[in-house]
């Protein structure tokens, strides 16, 4: 630990013998070594401690990570679900026997197709508005986005 020979010890000995005598060298190691071994208990218990603490802000690191990634897994599901719903609405709007694409927009019936299709699409669009919501509103601070929410219920408030 700080590098020191048999010289260096048997120099310290030495030293200690003049400076005690023999009478009052034995207590002295005795208390010497039990500091010592106080210190290097206290030493390797701060350690471990340290340790523990680095392992656990890496688990939680990890155990954040893994969420996220659920989160976009669950939005991307959800996002192809959708798509796959308009898809199928625009193909059975476009195969159906009253689409015709050379009719005037002046035609009854295709502006009663147009005003169906403009709700679906907005009907999607607003799916779409709630799976970003859901996306992007999950990495923002709580306390930040409940004091967003707050300011949006008084707004609200002051125009009703």
């Amino acid at each position: 630990m700080f590098n020191i020979g048999s010289f260096e010890v048997l120099l310290i000995c030495i030293i200690a013998l003049l400076v005690l005598g023999p009478e009052r060298l034995p207590g002295a190691v005795k208390t010497a070594g039990l500091w010592i071994g106080r210190f290097r208990r206290s030493f390797y218990k701060v350690k471990a401690e340290i340790e523990r603490e680095l392992n656990a802000d890496e688990i939680r690191r990890q155990l954040h990570n893994e969420s996220v990634l659920e989160e976009i897994a669950e939005a991307k599901a959800e996002i192809e679900g959708v798509a796959k719903e308009t898809e199928q609405s625009v193909n059975k709007i476009v195969n159906t026997a009253n689409f015709d694409p050379g009719a005037s927009k002046n035609s009854d019936l295709q502006a009663g197709d147009e005003k169906s299709i403009k709700g679906e699409l907005k009907g999607v669009s607003d799916q779409i508005e709630d799976v970003a919501k859901q996306l992007y509103g999950t990495g923002k601070n709580p306390k930040l986005t409940a004091e967003k929410d707050s300011a949006n219920i008084k707004q609200e408030n002051d125009i009703s």
